[in-house]
Parts: C-alpha cells; sequence; structure tokens
C-alpha cells in the first residue's frame, strides 16, 4: 500500500481539487486527450476528456490487486464463501448491535462497492458520463459514497470534522430529477482516481475508529449489545451502509450501459449459473405443469391491509417507509 501511495503521488497532474488555481494548457490537454481517443477509436473530443490522461490509465488497466482495495480485500473480508466469492451480509437487527458486527457490515458494504469499481477498466469509463446523461460520472459514485459517510456522522454529531471538506463539496450532491441543472458537473475537472483512492482510504480509517471507540455504541466487550433507532447518534452510520447499498445497484445500472470495452469481471465476483449458456436448459425454458404448477386464481376474503413500518422496527428504513395507512381491499 505505502508503495502504490508513493507511485498515486507521482501519478497526480493537475486535479480538481486546484482546478481553480490552474488553468490547463490547450495544447499539453489537447494532444494528451487526442492521444488516448486514438487509442480508443474515439473521433471527436468532448469536455469531459480533459481528465483522461493524468497517470492513473496504466494502474487502472487489467486486473485489480489487493492495493486497490482501501478496506479489506475480498478474500478477508466478511462475507465471503468457502469458493472466494464475496457475498452480501445479512441485513442488520438495530435491537442488538455490537461494535463487530457494525464493523463487519461496514466492511462487507465497502468492499463490495470497491469490487463492484474493479470492474472499470482504464480511467476513461471513471469519467464518461452515461450516454443518456441523466447521471454523472463513475468518478462522482466512487468519491460520493465515502463522503456521505462523514457529513452525516458530522451532522449526528460523531464526528467533528470533515476529512476533506473540498471533496465533501463535490461529492455530496447526486442528481436531483426534479432539478437537472446540476448536470453542469459531468463536465468538470475531477479529481483524478487516485487522489479519490487516497480520500477513500482516509475515510475508511475514519468510520473503523468511530465504529470501535464511539461511546454511544459501548456494548461491554460485546456482552450488552445497544439499539439503534433514529434517536441513536449512530442512525447516520446505518444510513451510510444502506446508501451505500443502493449504489451498488444504481452504479450497477451504469457498468450495463457503459462500452463493453471500457469494462471486465473483477475478481471474487459470483459466476454465472450455467444455464445462461444453454437456451435449452429446463432452467431456461421451463414447462408449465412438469417444471413448475399452472398459476390459477384463487379467491381471497376481502379485509383492511395496514401499509407503514412502525418507528421501531429494529432496520435502517428511509422516510418513505415510514407513517400509517389502512386501505380495506375487497374480496
Amino acid at each position: 500500500s505505502a508503495a502504490l501511495a508513493t507511485t498515486n503521488v507521482s501519478r497526480r497532474f493537475k486535479s480538481s481539487g486546484a482546478a481553480s488555481a490552474y488553468a490547463y494548457d490547450d495544447d499539453t490537454t489537447s494532444s494528451t486527450t487526442t492521444s488516448h481517443m486514438s487509442d480508443l477509436g474515439r473521433t471527436r473530443q468532448e469536455a469531459w476528456m480533459v481528465n483522461l490522461n493524468r497517470g492513473d490509465n496504466e494502474w487502472l488497466t487489467g486486473p485489480r490487486t489487493e492495493d486497490w482495495y482501501t478496506g479489506k480485500s475480498p478474500k478477508h473480508c466478511p462475507g465471503v464463501d468457502s469458493h472466494g466469492v464475496l457475498r452480501s451480509l445479512p441485513l442488520p437487527n438495530l435491537s442488538n448491535v455490537t461494535r463487530q458486527a457494525a464493523l463487519e457490515y461496514f466492511d462487507n458494504s465497502w468492499t463490495l462497492f470497491e469490487m463492484l469499481f474493479a470492474g472499470l477498466k482504464g480511467d476513461e469509463p471513471f469519467y464518461r458520463p452515461p450516454v443518456h446523461g441523466l447521471r454523472h460520472p463513475q468518478i462522482f459514485y466512487y468519491g460520493h459514497t465515502p463522503c456521505l459517510y462523514i457529513n452525516k456522522l458530522r451532522v449526528a454529531g460523531v464526528l467533528e470534522k470533515p476529512v476533506n471538506a473540498y471533496f465533501e463539496s463535490i461529492f455530496e450532491v447526486g442528481v436531483d430529477e426534479m432539478l437537472w441543472d446540476d448536470m453542469h458537473k459531468n463536465d468538470m475537472v475531477w479529481p483524478t482516481v487516485s487522489e479519490v483512492y487516497e480520500y477513500r482510504k482516509d475515510v475508511y480509517d475514519t468510520i473503523v475508529d468511530a465504529i470501535k471507540t464511539h461511546p454511544s455504541l459501548d456494548d461491554k466487550g460485546g456482552v450488552e449489545p445497544v439499539t439503534v433507532n433514529q434517536d441513536h447518534p449512530m442512525w447516520a452510520l446505518f444510513m451510510g451502509f444502506e446508501h451505500e447499498r443502493i449504489h451498488l445497484e444504481t452504479s450497477s445500472v451504469l457498468f450495463r450501459e457503459t462500452p463493453i470495452e471500457l469494462v471486465q469481471t473483477p475478481a471474487h465476483f459470483p459466476t454465472l449459473h450455467p444455464s445462461v449458456y444453454d437456451s435449452t436448459s429446463k432452467a431456461t425454458q421451463p414447462v408449465e405443469g412438469e417444471d413448475f404448477p399452472a398459476n390459477q386464481m384463487i379467491a381471497v376474503k376481502g379485509k383492511d391491509v395496514k401499509l407503514g413500518k412502525p418507528l421501531d422496527f429494529p432496520s435502517y428504513g428511509w422516510d418513505n417507509e415510514y407513517g400509517e395507512r389502512t386501505m380495506n381491499v375487497p374480496d
């Protein structure tokens, strides 16, 4: 890790952290982006390409080494199975929280997210905006999930200061579907991947320290688990966990929209089921009545149905899950 960190320093050219202080040399920018375009068969220069060729492309091309992971590597992470495949841990029970359980769920969430991003090949897919223009480039999401941990834990009073105030500004707010004006960030000069990588390392250490030492999680050495509810300061921590898992899904959609030459299968990903490759398999062409019962409609007596999640339900929830409503469902 130390060797990688030293190398990363030399990779940094002109980051967005210093974008206001530096003016890019037009000739240098033009020649580097044109070279990168030529290598990948691109024929048109676009504004976002100013972020390419700043020293990270070689590092990001090909399979990632264990140094890619700023926390635990997949093979040492909670949730890894006997085949070396990293899988998600179950949703935590917030009426029975220990420091160890919180740390394991954090590590599992954090490493799953970084394993997904090991699927980007080279620096281009980190900066290339999605073709529909409705989401930010992946570099934003790579920095967004650690940023939310810090900002929310500061609001909750768990942390006293930022890790990187500039990063916690540019990575704070994603896309608001009701306001598309913030999409101008897609063409900005972003930090380099190696800079965000270093930021993630610092955030990881900060969150681990909070889990291990904050008095609100004092479980008396694991023998007296605590209850984390909406009034507990560590509610913000579990918000960070579930927010990160939301972006596992949303970023994976953006991966599917990325040109195929810019993605790769990360190590420790689960393999596809063999039936995927066999179009005649019963698994993909089941027969009604043989492989599954006929789906017949049955009569159900009408009754009142109560909607809404109780405030004391022992799992993290977003605001739209709460409240109460009773509906009468007819026969």
